[in-house]
């Protein structure tokens, strides 16, 4: 059982020592549980817990999904949560994270372009070439530019929090899926 109890921890690792600790702590506490008191042999615990990965699994996916804020240690517990759930995680955890990110940062560069430009015209009389929104031959003065590029941004940065809502979606629906063991 002890065996068991390491691999979770293994699996678990992108997780903050403090819940990894409390995880197996539950399992260790439940596997006792049925010793004493349902009076299965360890075999028949294990054989009742499942496959120590589909656990931790199932554990990673409803700590992904308690907290909804972005941060770099969520994004590399997702990581790890769709190397260890299949091949389908493979392909729409890449897509969904990297999106994510890439939209929320072009969402917060966008009004900054665009004021750089309002700034660099009204102060310097200077036009930034980069920064501009152009409709066939038609192309958008500073003034316009900035406006547009607020729009645009909030536009981007909430794509991007929609592709983190459908991550945390799809590790939602996978946990449900493969599903807390119920040890009781």
């Amino acid at each position: 059982m002890n065996d068991y109890l390491e691999k979770i921890e293994k699996y678990l690792k992108p997780l903050p020592v403090s819940e990894r600790v409390d995880i197996v702590k539950e399992i260790k506490s439940e596997m006792l549980e049925l010793e004493m008191k349902k009076e299965l042999s360890p075999e028949q615990i294990l054989e009742k817990l499942g496959d120590p990965k589909e656990l931790a699994v199932a554990y990673l996916g409803d700590s992904l999904t308690k907290n909804k804020t972005f941060s770099l240690r969520r994004l590399v517990t997702v990581t790890a949560f769709y190397g260890l759930t299949g091949i389908s995680g493979m392909f729409i955890l890449p897509i969904t994270s990297v999106l994510a990110v890439g939209l929320m940062f072009c969402g917060i560069i966008a009004p900054v372009a665009g004021l750089i430009k309002l700034v660099a015209y009204l102060l310097f009389g200077f036009e930034v070439p980069f920064v501009l929104f152009q409709l066939n031959s038609y192309t958008t003065g500073p003034i316009l530019t900035f406006p547009l590029s607020v729009i645009l941004g909030v536009l981007l940065f909430f794509g991007g929090k929609g592709c983190w809502y459908l991550t945390l979606k799809y590790i939602r629906t996978v946990s449900a899926i493969k599903g807390k063991v119920q040890l009781n």
